[in-house]
C-alpha cells in the first residue's frame, strides 16, 4: 500500500472508535456482526475493504472467536494497542451485562410455571439451529474423503469420551500430514504493505505486557485451587485452543462445563446456548452464564476474561507476523484438519442436545421450524427465538 493511500484514510478519535464498537456490540447479532463490522469500518474510511478481508483471512488461522478477533484486529490497525484494548472491551461489555441479567433471572425465576414450557421450546429450537450450523460447516470444510475421515474420527473419539483438546491436536497432526493446500494467496485478497499506528518498538513493548497478563492468567488459574480458579483455567483453556465462531467452540464448552466439571446440566447448557444467541455481540458470552452459575458475579467476570483474553493476545501477535506466514502450506493444512474435526464434534453436540431437548412430538416441530427458518427463509436467529417465545406464551395462556 502506498503512503498516499495510507494518508487518505480517515483517522477517528479514540472516543469515536470506542463509541462505534460499543454500539456494534449492543446491536449486532450472529453473522450480522461480521457484515456490520465490515460495513461500518469501510464506510467510515477507517480501513479499506481489502484490509478488512485480509484481517478476516488472518483471524481464521489461530484460536478464538472469529468476529471478536476481527474486531480486535481492526481496532489495532486503526488506533494501535490502546485502541484495541478499549474497543474490544466495549465491544464485549453490552453482551456481558445482558447475559449477566439473563443469568440472574434464569437461576432466580427459572422455576416459575410458565418459564419451563418456554425453555423447552427454546432448547428444541437450539437443536434446529445447531443442525443448520453443522450442515453449513460440513459444506465448507468437508471437501473430500480425508476431511470426512478426520471428522468421523473426531466424532468417534468424542463418543468414547476423549478430551476435546486432544482431539484438536490429533486433527492438526492428521491435517498436517494428509491434507494438501496451495501455497498461493487464497482468494482475491490484494497484497500490500501493512501499516500499524505507532513505532514498532513500542508495539512490541505493548505486546510483551499483554503476553505477561496472558501468562499471569494461566498461572493464576493453574495454582488457584478453588472452584473460581478452576473456572478461570477451564475457560482460559477453551479460549486458548478453540478455533472458529461461537458454534464451533460449543463442543469444548460442553466438554468443560457439562462433562468434566458438571457445572451445568445438558438442559442448562442448551438454555445457555439460546441466551448466547438472543443477546447481541459475541456468541461465546455464554461463558458468562457458566461463570455466574459457578460463583456469581465474580465467576461471570472470570469466565468472560478467561474466554476472550487468549485470542485478544493472539490477535496482537498475529497482526504483526501474519504477513510473513500467511502463505505457508503447513499452517493451512493443520487448520483444515482442525476445522474438519470440528464438524464431527458438532455432530456430537447435536446428538447430545437432541437427546435432552427432543422429548415429545411438539419439540420436534419447534426444532424443524427453527431449522427451516434459519436455513431456507434466512430469518435472523434473534427473531426466530422471539417469535418462538411469543408463540409459546400464546399457546400456554390460551
Amino acid at each position: 500500500m502506498s503512503d498516499k493511500t495510507v494518508n487518505q484514510k480517515e483517522t477517528p478519535t479514540l472516543w469515536q472508535l470506542c463509541w462505534t464498537y460499543f454500539l456494534l456490540g449492543l446491536t449486532a447479532y450472529s453473522m450480522a456482526l461480521l457484515q456490520q463490522l465490515k460495513d461500518l469500518i469501510a464506510r467510515k474510511g477507517w480501513l479499506s475493504q481489502e484490509e478488512i478481508d485480509e484481517g478476516l483471512a488472518m483471524v481464521q488461522l489461530y484460536p478464538g472467536p472469529i468476529f471478536v478477533n476481527l474486531a480486535t484486529y481492526s481496532a489495532y490497525r486503526i488506533k494501535g494497542f490502546f485502541g484495541a484494548v478499549l474497543a474490544t472491551f466495549l465491544f464485549i461489555l453490552p453482551s456481558y451485562l445482558l447475559m449477566l441479567l439473563l443469568s440472574w433471572l434464569y437461576f432466580r425465576y427459572g422455576h416459575i410455571g410458565w418459564i419451563h414450557p418456554i425453555l423447552i421450546a427454546i432448547e428444541a429450537m437450539v437443536v434446529g439451529i445447531v443442525l443448520q450450523v453443522t450442515i453449513d460447516f460440513s459444506s465448507r470444510y468437508i471437501n473430500g474423503g480425508k476431511t470426512a475421515l478426520i471428522a468421523g474420527i473426531a466424532l468417534i473419539l468424542m463418543l468414547y469420551g476423549m478430551n476435546a483438546f486432544w482431539i484438536i491436536i490429533v486433527a492438526a497432526v492428521l491435517g498436517l500430514f494428509s491434507l494438501k493446500t496451495s501455497q498461493k494467496n487464497n482468494g482475491n485478497i490484494k497484497e500490500y504493505e501493512v501499516v500499524f499506528p505507532g513505532k514498532w518498538q513500542w508495539r512490541m513493548v505493548a505486546i510483551f505486557l499483554a503476553g505477561s497478563i496472558f501468562v499471569l492468567l494461566f498461572v493464576a488459574g493453574y495454582i488457584w485451587h478453588t472452584e473460581s480458579g478452576e473456572l478461570l483455567f477451564s475457560m482460559f483453556k477453551v479460549g486458548a485452543v478453540a478455533f472458529g465462531n461461537g458454534m464451533t467452540i460449543m463442543p469444548l464448552l460442553q466438554q468443560e462445563a457439562v462433562v468434566s466439571h458438571h457445572w451445568l446440566t445438558l438442559k442448562e447448557f442448551a438454555d445457555a446456548i439460546a441466551f448466547g444467541q438472543i443477546t447481541p455481540g459475541p456468541f461465546l458470552i455464554t461463558a458468562t452464564f457458566i461463570g455466574y452459575k459457578v460463583s456469581g458475579v465474580l465467576g461471570s467476570a472470570l469466565a468472560t476474561v478467561g474466554m476472550f483474553y487468549p485470542s485478544f493476545f493472539y490477535t496482537l501477535v498475529m497482526s504483526e507476523v501474519y504477513g510473513k506466514i500467511k502463505n505457508l502450506a503447513l499452517i493451512r493444512n493443520a487448520l483444515k484438519g482442525i476445522l474438519a474435526a470440528f464438524t464431527g464434534m458438532l455432530v456430537f453436540v447435536l446428538l447430545s442436545l437432541g437427546k435432552v431437548a427432543l422429548i415429545n412430538p411438539a419439540t420436534y416441530i419447534w426444532a424443524v421450524g427453527a431449522f427451516l427458518a434459519v436455513r431456507y427463509w434466512r430469518i435472523n436467529i434473534l427473531w426466530i427465538f422471539l417469535i418462538g417465545v411469543v408463540a409459546k406464551l400464546i399457546l400456554y395462556f390460551k
